[in-house]
């Protein structure tokens, strides 16, 4: 790409799953563009080109592995990966800013903090789906993160009795880590549906997680929706971070010495309780609107038609990027761009819901293939086949719950590849 005078100006909103997914394949197609570029340096400087990614956190979080982050403070401390060990984000085209967004229009982003805009020809919004602590990291650097899960992992030492809200993905693996890390204490799962795991499933593969559940020895409470709630208000409830209001997914939602109850008139009395809990766009990514043909959403934030996981982020990320640059050397010229399946592909959502490959068709129902890790033993697995058997399962788990692919992935500590 010759020079052109004013360089493209290219804004990413968000930098976990989706956005550096975007990031990575602007990296590949407009800057290693040079013909002896093979993964092992930086690409050259390209005056055509200005990137910024702009995340309130100075690093990535591997959200999938965050609910057993915060009953293994050990294994948490590896889910945060700061930009600056991805080499590649450094290259010269690239500039990341750490702001919180307060305002976005169809030509520029304002900043909380700053009376500066942020101009741009092209936008991908990646910011995820409102998401409560601590599955949701506040945490906008590696220290106040660490910090955040020694102080919940201290909570739950100190708890005898703990609640989970919510029987998803998320809030079923919750569960399960607290009991396999803690199976002293008593846990219990509240979940307003008959069965856990709502979503593209087989009622065999929920029936399968209740088996572990009971395993485990979690107690469950299911058809049944918390309906009032009483908890001690002290300064732990709330992270206390600023602009909170313009980042609701910033409010906390653990709280202490609770008492529940349910449709049903149950009380459950604990001393913490967990509580788990977009933007149409069309099939190339693009918001679906003929007036922002140059603003993208990718990932959760996003409505595309499939269930929400980590490797789907990445990959609507990717044709983000790909539709980007057939817009850029288009010259304004009609061209077809690359569309998301909207069956997914492999991946998983935060952690939780994994999806090894989709496509399960039962009659007239389609399902998805999920693999879905109840503690550091057991696995539950939906594939093409059916249910796998749960001895079988149980082989397959992940120790470290993807955290090495998801590093690999992304380029941590080296430089993107073509092809992976």
């Amino acid at each position: 790409m010759p020079p052109t005078g004013n360089p493209i100006r290219i804004a990413v909103a968000g930098g976990n799953y989706g956005g550096l997914g975007t990031i990575k394949n602007l990296y590949l197609n407009l800057l290693a563009t040079n013909p002896d570029y093979d993964g092992t340096k930086q690409a050259p400087p390209n005056p055509n080109v200005n990137i910024t990614l702009i995340d309130r956190r100075d690093g990535f979080v591997h959200y999938m592995g965050m609910t057993r982050g915060i009953t293994n403070p050990q294994y948490g401390s590896q889910l945060w990966v700061p930009y600056t060990d991805m080499p590649w984000l450094q290259h010269p085209s690239i500039a990341i800013r750490k702001n919180i967004i307060s305002r976005i229009t169809p030509a520029h982003i304002e900043f909380a903090d700053s009376s500066e805009r942020l101009e741009f020809d092209y936008l991908v919004l990646a910011m995820g789906l409102s998401r409560n602590a601590p599955i949701g990291v506040a945490a906008s650097t590696e220290r106040e993160y660490l910090d955040s899960i020694s102080r919940y992992h201290k909570l739950i030492q100190d708890s005898k009795s703990i609640a989970v809200v919510g029987g998803g993905a998320v809030g079923t693996e919750m569960a399960a880590d607290l009991k396999s890390d803690y199976p002293e204490k008593d846990v219990v799962l509240i979940h307003s549906h008959q069965l856990p795991v709502q979503g593209p499933f087989m009622n065999e593969f929920r029936h399968e997680v209740v088996k572990v559940l009971d395993k485990l020895g979690i107690r469950t409470i299911f058809g049944e929706r918390v309906i009032d709630e009483t908890a001690v208000k002290d300064d732990f409830s709330l992270e206390h971070v600023k602009h909170s209001a313009i980042l609701p997914e910033l409010i906390d939602s653990v709280k202490r010495k609770a008492t529940l109850i349910t449709s049903s008139g149950n009380k459950v009395e604990a001393d913490l309780i967990f509580s788990s809990n977009g933007i149409r766009v069309n099939k190339s990514m693009q918001i679906d609107d003929p007036n922002y043909p140059h603003i993208f959403a990718v990932g959760d934030i996003s409505n595309h038609a499939v269930v929400k996981y980590a490797k789907t982020a990445i990959r609507n990320g990717s044709v983000a990027g790909t539709n980007i640059v057939k817009l850029i050397n288009s010259n304004g010229k009609s061209v077809k761009l690359d569309e998301m399946s909207n069956r997914g592909g492999r991946g998983r959502r935060g952690r939780g819901e994994r999806i090894i490959s989709t496509g399960v068709t039962t009659g007239t129902t389609e399902y998805s293939q999920i693999k879905l890790e109840l503690g550091e033993q057991y696995c539950v697995i939906q594939s093409e086949d059916g249910v796998v058997p749960s001895d079988f399962a149980s082989s397959m788990s992940s120790p470290d719950i993807k955290i090495s692919r998801a590093k690999q992935n992304l380029a941590v500590g080296s430089y993107p590849k073509f092809g992976r």
